[in-house]
């Protein structure tokens, strides 16, 4: 049997938030097996969209007064404007519509 490593194949998506227009947000184009898990573990919508974004968020700009940069936490994520999570949920509709086609299409072959 050939051996196959198994590294992570997903792609980045680079977004600017709307209340922050310099800000660089770099998210992830698909979750983790082991993501959903954790997602279908979660009651409330609120607490999975911000699982959601955790996961998804590679990276962001965002700093503190020391200028090092912010964990993407429920805390920090909190912290941005609701027209800001609401952008980013969009992104992340987006994300998870695209996975749910590549799925469908996959699984007709």
């Amino acid at each position: 049997m050939k051996k196959t490593k198994l590294f992570d194949t997903r792609k980045t998506i680079k977004i600017a938030l709307p209340s922050f227009p310099d800000s660089e947000v770099e998210l992830w184009d698909g979750l983790l097996t082991s993501e959903f898990e954790v997602l279908s573990n979660l009651e409330k919508d609120y607490d999975r969209g911000i699982e959601t974004l955790r996961f998804l968020i590679k990276a962001w700009s965002f700093v503190d007064e020391k200028d090092e940069t912010l964990d993407v936490t429920k805390e920090t994520l909190g912290k941005l404007p609701a027209r800001d999570f609401t952008f980013m949920m969009e992104q992340v509709g987006d994300i998870m519509e695209t996975m749910t086609e590549k799925k469908e299409v996959s699984s007709k072959e």
